[in-house]
């Protein structure tokens, strides 16, 4: 594991007041316990403890499922909503790979919506802690993109849809308007109807 402060060297410890993860230079010993540096100055400038690393300012993004997540990031998540696994491979958040079950037939299309539902809650929160980020606007800016990615795979999609629905109304209409339908067999051709 890594330090927080110092992301290229390894931790020994966690900090009692904030849980951030403490390097040897970041390391204060007092009273049998450890503490990391901006913890104590805060200690001693305010008297009080700081809420935690990123209310302190301090990016904790890559850092596991312990880490604090900062406020102005929480809430939903159109990427993850939309574009589910994909959005979870380009974040690290390998949970959504759940959403590929959606093709089980007769539950698939649950497992996928269910899938979809929490990664739009919760993927904010995932991606910030499982993957490394410069700063919270580099994170808003990169999730920015993956959900005009998503809107734009939507619209992809609905036109795609409206397209066959209108060609195949079309070749009805011409096979209508050439006599064609009636020597058809439409039993041959679908024989659930």
């Amino acid at each position: 594991m890594k330090c927080t402060i110092h992301p290229d060297r390894d931790a020994i410890g966690a900090c009692l007041s904030c849980g951030r993860l403490v390097c040897p230079e970041c390391k204060v010993t007092a009273g049998n316990q450890i503490y990391c540096n901006p913890c104590i100055e805060a200690r001693l400038k305010t008297g009080s403890w700081p809420a935690g690393p990123a209310a302190a300012g301090y990016n904790t993004s890559g850092t596991g499922s312990t880490a604090d997540v900062p406020a102005e990031i929480r809430g939903w998540n159109w990427g993850g909503f939309l574009l589910t696994w994909i959005w979870g491979i380009g974040n690290n958040v390998w949970i959504s790979l759940l959403a590929l079950l959606s093709f089980i037939p007769y539950i698939g299309w649950i497992i996928g919506l269910t899938v979809r539902v929490i990664l739009g809650i919760k993927g904010n929160e995932w991606a910030w802690r499982s993957k490394k980020w410069d700063s919270v606007d580099h994170f808003k800016q990169v999730q920015r993109k993956w959900t005009w990615w998503g809107i734009a795979g939507l619209a992809a999609l609905i036109i795609l849809v409206l397209a066959v629905v209108v060609l195949l109304f079309s070749l009805f209409m011409i096979a209508s308007y050439l006599g064609i339908d009636k020597n058809m067999n439409w039993k041959e051709l679908f024989p659930t109807l």
